[in-house]
């Protein structure tokens, strides 16, 4: 098999290197394809995502690799589109006019509805404790529920082409240390949240990011989420959420098996500027 990767941060956010040094490792590992995705400008200060300043720089960096690289590999231009309820999403007109060849779509922050703040859900672990305490009074389910709820109504009323790391809300949870993710309550959002996944016209992706940077054993989605998405048809497209160039692969192999474990041939992905499925 060929492999891909459609989920890359380079210096224009919070990941680090040049976008061509992420293409010269892809091409060193036979990529067919490399897309990036750099998380798109939120409306209020942070330290993670693109400014926007830099988003015709990025979009001109990226066209002028494509073209450079073009008898090599295929490179395609993408962000990481957060969704935040009333405020901003992937299809927003905004990001269409970009003419972007994809967009994942992500939850990453929450919003105290007391203090109108907004915190991380995948910050360091104190604002994540925060978020749990202040947000939502130390009620770990409304937590939950809260989260999975939002990426309901991204995929409801801003489908992506990609739905990015479907439970992120476990990266500190190694452990179980702040909810059981093997309760049925917990299972039941996921279950919920993989029923509307599968009504829309979007692929899951299997994020092997939690694992390289040290914060989960395994990866997004759990394994035992993998099968019940086989059993409801949704697409999914490995990518490895690549902060580093050296991360393009990162974990593909065992990522790989265990998608054919639950019985998945197929992977989605973009190339020829066209959705296909692509061999694992």
């Amino acid at each position: 098999m060929s492999f891909s990767n459609f989920h890359t941060h380079s210096y224009f956010c919070d990941g680090h290197g040049d976008p061509e040094e992420y293409v010269k490792n892809a091409i060193k590992y036979n990529f067919t394809c490399l897309g990036f995705s750099s998380h798109a400008p939120l409306p209020f200060p942070n330290s993670w995502t693109m400014k926007n300043s830099s988003v015709n720089k990025y979009l001109s960096t990226i066209l002028h690799l494509r073209k450079k690289y073009e008898n090599k590999i295929q490179i395609y231009i993408g962000l990481e589109i957060d969704y935040i309820s009333h405020l901003m999403g992937p299809t927003d007109d905004k990001f269409k006019s970009l003419n972007l060849d994809y967009t994942i779509g992500s939850v990453h922050m929450l919003k105290n509805e007391t203090t109108g703040k907004y915190l991380a859900v995948d910050g360091d672990e104190d604002e994540y404790i925060e978020l749990i305490a202040s947000a939502f009074h130390n009620d770990v389910k409304a937590f939950v529920h809260s989260y999975y709820e939002q990426i309901r109504k991204m995929v409801k009323e801003k489908t992506p082409s990609i739905v990015g790391h479907l439970d992120l809300i476990k990266k500190h949870n190694k452990k179980n240390k702040y909810f059981d993710e093997s309760e049925e309550w917990y299972k039941c959002e996921i279950m919920e949240t993989l029923k509307v996944i599968s009504q829309y016209n979007t692929i899951l992706e299997m994020n092997t990011g939690g694992k390289v940077r040290g914060y989960t054993d395994d990866f997004y989605p759990s394994n035992w989420i993998l099968p019940e998405c086989k059993k409801l048809n949704i697409p999914l497209i490995l990518n490895s959420d690549a902060h580093n160039p050296q991360y393009v692969n990162a974990y593909f192999d065992e990522a790989t098996s265990i998608l054919k474990a639950a019985e998945y041939e197929y992977q989605h992905i973009l190339l020829d500027n066209i959705w296909q499925t692509a061999a694992l």
